[in-house]
């Protein structure tokens, strides 16, 4: 089963280190959700399935990184990742959530400013994307010496969140090109 997803590169790219315009485009996407709601139906549509997805695998993901990432030595979890891309962006917005007021004056090399003393703070939904699919190598291979009934689930859930990702982020892409095109 191939993973189906959505190739982000067509959305804007998010600079952090310009506040002004981080800040500005969010506001902008935020007003186009705003006003284009019914446009975006087909989006608030895909939404619940986006997010079933994410609470599905949740639980997994929590199991193994409290087993394996207090005992790291080399923090994954650093500003520089914290930080959203535009597709994540569009993904807060399709399922509700606000977006996480992010402090873009960090250090980007520091441990992100969503860490807590038991793991990210953030519900997984309202994450960067990468901080769900990535797993460094201690992870993978604790996912892969656990029982092969998890880690099956696993590659079907993953697979699953990628599927629901990327049928939402394709559907917007297709109303935000056309109406984008026709605002301007």
């Amino acid at each position: 089963m191939a993973v189906i997803g959505f190739d982000t590169t067509v959305f804007p790219r998010l600079n952090y280190k310009d506040p002004a315009a981080f800040w500005g485009e969010i506001e902008n996407l935020k007003a186009f959700f705003r006003d284009n709601r019914q446009a975006l139906e087909p989006v608030f549509k895909r939404a619940p399935a986006f997010l079933a997805a994410f609470q599905k695998l949740d639980p997994l993901i929590q199991s193994y990184t409290a087993k394996v990432c207090p005992y790291c030595g080399t923090v994954c979890c650093a500003n520089k990742f914290g930080f959203p891309e535009y597709a994540d962006v569009v993904g807060f917005l399709a399922l509700g959530l606000e977006i996480p007021n992010y402090n873009l004056n960090v250090n980007e090399e520091d441990i992100c400013q969503f860490i807590g003393d038991k793991g990210c703070v953030l519900p997984r939904p309202q994450r960067p994307y990468r901080c769900t699919w990535y797993f460094c190598d201690p992870l993978l291979v604790q996912l892969e010496i656990g029982p092969a009934r998890d880690y099956r689930n696993f590659i079907k859930d993953l697979q699953e969140l990628s599927r629901a990702r990327g049928e939402l982020l394709e559907n917007f892409y297709q109303i935000w090109k056309g109406l984008d095109k026709t605002s301007k």
